[in-house]
């Protein structure tokens, strides 16, 4: 993984406890694995906003029963691709 050096500025308490816990040669690695802890979710919140609301047009889908018949069939093609891409093997 490449790396860049980067100049932060963070409160004077998170300081403190991040030279308190985290040994020095640790500190880098310590940030930005805290940093892509927090983008990520950052992105899946992002994401799910997007999605929010996909499948309320679906008026199809007002029962259990309508659930299960819909993914019998999504589940029911992906069993054929799966015994077609077998068979060529």
């Amino acid at each position: 993984m490449s790396v860049e050096k980067v100049n932060v500025t963070l409160p004077k308490e998170t300081l403190a406890k991040l030279r308190r816990f985290v040994p020095s040669g640790e500190r880098s690695q310590v940030i930005a694995q805290a940093t892509n802890q927090y983008l990520e979710g950052l992105i899946q919140k992002s994401v799910l906003r997007k999605v929010n609301g996909l499948w309320k047009d679906r008026a199809h889908l007002r029962t259990q029963a309508d659930v299960n018949r819909i993914l019998k069939q999504l589940r029911g093609s992906t069993q054929t691709r799966l015994k077609g891409l077998g068979s060529r093997g």
